[in-house]
């Protein structure tokens, strides 16, 4: 049996529950109703009683709101179906030399598969939110989808995001996103075909105007950057309230707030990939929030700090994992700290502060935002990413 089919079935038997169960109240009702029980104990009987119908009535109506749920998800499936039919149909005509073909239908077939687990998760989240009382919110956060493929977590973000998201993922079909709400982002972009298995992640946290959905096609731009010069997926971590100026990025709290927000994002990365190596990479003022976070925890194995005003730490022992750091030579965040401290701490790629310059990126002649596109910068980050 198809799942539409299933679906359909669903609602039918639930139909002709409600149909039975308003029998049957019906027909005990009017027994109990019509005994001749007399005294303040049949009084009270017959007016609890009464009061049943008031609590059906709304039962009755929940129960069809479920079943037209399971209808509206049944005719979706069917078009799905529909469409899984003619692509498989599709690859049996594929010449078996034409290989591009042939990997190209099969990953539309995927993704069609996909759309289809994603669907029938948002029915049951439909049919949760009418059986459960007002006040459960619905997952938002990735490790609350920790039993879904990234595929399907992608399918369920699409079909409730913005048109920000939309937009910004058909523009890049390389991206799978992980997380989206109102002035944030997460996403996954692989350089080639997502695994299940990836040897390394890298996760990529940006800094201040981050939150604006006009800054989002360059961060992914970086983002895609980084998975080729890991040779793994990059996760753009865009995922909490950036300083929307350069006065506002002089305040820690965003930081401190947004650094719990990435140390749960990493747990989760880490318990959904627990063989691979990850390495978080904070650019300006995303350092200071990859700072906030390593001091609570070990967000990575290697944490690189680009382009910082500081960390909120003094020295690199007060950070978990291998700290590396980067700032160019024409970067003039360096007004923003130095060897002994500045407005989130000292620079981290001063000697004091103990961390290990970048392999290849020590004296780069950059300026704040050529890092993305500098090959010898990549090349020492991919290094890193890659090294056990």
């Amino acid at each position: 049996m198809t799942l539409s089919a299933a679906l359909r079935n669903s609602a039918s038997q639930l139909r002709t529950e409600r149909s039975e169960l308003n029998l049957r109240f019906i027909d005990s009702h009017h027994d109990w109703l019509d005994l001749s029980l007399g005294g303040p104990a049949g009084d009270a009987a017959r007016t609890s009683l009464a009061g049943y119908t008031d609590w059906l009535a709304p039962s009755l109506h929940q129960m069809e709101h479920v079943a037209a749920t399971l209808d509206h998800h049944a005719n979706l499936q069917a078009r799905r179906e529909e469409l899984e039919d003619r692509v498989i149909a599709f690859l049996g005509q594929i010449d078996e030399r034409n290989v591009a073909a042939a990997r190209a239908a099969g990953l539309l077939l995927n993704q069609v598969r996909a759309l289809g687990d994603s669907l029938d998760w948002l029915c049951s989240q439909e049919i949760d939110a009418l059986c459960t009382p007002a006040g459960v919110s619905p997952p938002v956060r990735f490790e609350e989808f920790s039993d879904l493929p990234v595929d399907t977590i992608h399918e369920i973000n699409l079909a409730q995001a913005n048109e920000h998201v939309a937009q910004l993922a058909a523009k890049n079909p390389d991206m799978k996103v992980l997380e989206a709400s109102d002035g944030r982002l997460v996403a996954m972009v692989d350089p080639g075909e997502f695994r299940t298995t990836p040897a390394s992640l890298t996760t990529f946290v940006e800094g201040v105007h981050s939150s604006d959905p006009e800054t989002w096609q360059r961060a992914v731009d970086r983002g895609r950057n980084l998975a080729k010069a890991s040779g793994g997926p990059a996760v753009v971590w865009l995922g909490y309230q950036a300083p929307s100026s350069l006065p506002r990025a002089i305040h820690a709290d965003p930081a401190r707030t947004a650094g719990s927000e990435l140390v749960r994002f990493q747990r989760a990365l880490g318990a959904r990939y627990p063989q691979a190596k990850r390495t978080v990479v904070g650019y300006s003022y995303g350092s200071v929030v990859t700072g906030h976070a390593a001091k609570e925890d070990k967000i990575a194995d290697d944490v690189v700090l680009v382009g910082s005003p500081g960390t909120g730490a003094s020295h690199s022992s007060e950070l978990h994992g291998r700290i590396w750091a980067a700032t160019n030579a024409h970067d003039p965040i360096a007004i923003a700290t130095g060897p002994h401290g500045g407005i989130h701490g000292p620079d981290p790629t001063t000697d004091a502060f103990g961390a290990t310059p970048l392999p290849g990126a020590d004296g780069l002649p950059g300026d704040h935002g050529t890092y993305w596109e500098d090959p010898r910068f990549l090349r020492g980050l991919g290094q890193v990413a890659r090294a056990r």
